[in-house]
């Protein structure tokens, strides 16, 4: 796994529930670097800040806890929280760079390509379907490669440096045109919490 945003008690932005939770998937364990970390609970409200939420994780490797805590923008309600919408926004995240969120492309779609039940299936590619989205946000639209600042940690660099090809914007390009669109939501796929995917 590798750090897209730091760790430890940094507050990390996102912009919805479903992105705070999907930061976690692929964040390591702030103390031993490895992990996974899982949540011991749910996003519970941090103070009266408006936005401002904290989770509890345990390293599956080293068994420490940590406390994470996330500015969600725009403020959670429960009509975002039922559409489960990634970013509604244009703006790329800050929080998971390109390389995250084409791991989180990958996983999720094997994990659509997996599921028995239909409704989940699609439900699972829909939501990966996001994730690429994300992850083109990081393009110019005029480059086939991606901008220096697409990626947020040393390790993500040199994955990078080493293997250029998988980044070229024309190959996801062409991958999303084969996925859902995400601005339509399959209304018969299941709405379920984010993180009872990660469990």
């Amino acid at each position: 796994m590798l750090c897209m945003a730091g760790h430890g008690s940094r507050t990390v932005h996102v912009h919805s529930v479903a992105e705070a939770y999907l930061y976690l998937q692929i964040t390591p364990c702030g103390r031993c670097g490895r992990g996974p970390v899982r949540t011991q609970g749910e996003l519970t409200r941090r103070g009266e800040r408006a936005g401002a939420y904290e989770v509890i994780v345990r390293c599956e490797a080293c068994q420490a806890s940590d406390v994470k805590a996330f500015v969600i923008s725009p403020p959670p309600t429960r009509e975002s929280g039922e559409r489960n919408i990634i970013n509604d926004t244009s703006e790329r995240s800050s929080a998971v760079d390109l390389l995250g969120w084409l791991t989180l492309f990958r996983s999720i779609l094997e994990a659509s390509e997996k599921a028995a039940d239909k409704a989940t299936a699609r439900a699972l590619a829909w939501e990966a379907a996001q994730c690429l989205d994300e992850a083109l946000k990081f393009y110019d639209a005029d480059n086939e490669m991606p901008p220096a600042d697409a990626f947020f940690s040393e390790a993500s660099r040199q994955r990078f440096r080493e293997h250029p090809q998988h980044f070229a914007r024309s190959k996801w390009m062409e991958r999303r045109l084969k996925l859902p669109n995400a601005t339509v939501r399959t209304t018969s796929a299941p709405r379920r919490k984010w993180w009872q995917f990660w469990k």
